[in-house]
């Protein structure tokens, strides 16, 4: 999250990007608990599915419970705050990278292993 605030591409960021930063955390944090509707500390399937919907997007119950096998690192069926964000920021990366293939803005795409493998690694290699 550093890189993203570190406008003046320094490797370290000021007061001023600290508290951009900070303020960018804290937004995340009411996120995630209007959506911790337990108040648990975590997110569930459930709650998680109830978040991408949220946010616009129409997932399967079944896809929010990969997100959470994925993203919690104590195996216990939720994500920790800190996970959550880095699922959401995840989807979006996938999904914006999904849109520059998918022209008709249909939700379908058409693409060959190689270019399917440029989109998840430029994802992952660029930790977005």
């Amino acid at each position: 999250m550093i890189g993203m605030f570190d406008k003046d591409e320094s490797g370290t960021i000021d007061i001023y990007e600290f508290s951009a930063l900070w303020k960018y955390i804290q937004q995340w944090k009411q996120c995630f608990d209007s959506f911790d509707r337990d108040r648990s500390g975590s997110i569930d399937a459930n709650e998680l599915q109830t978040a991408f919907t949220s946010f616009g997007y129409r997932l399967s119950p079944n896809f929010c419970n990969l997100c959470v096998k994925k993203f919690d690192r104590t195996n216990v069926h939720t994500m920790k705050f800190d996970d959550f964000i880095q699922c959401c920021v995840m989807l979006k990366s996938l999904t914006d990278a999904f849109r520059k293939h998918d022209h008709q803005q249909s939700g379908t795409v058409t693409i060959n292993y190689e270019q399917f493998l440029e989109m998840v690694l430029g994802h992952t290699l660029t930790g977005t």
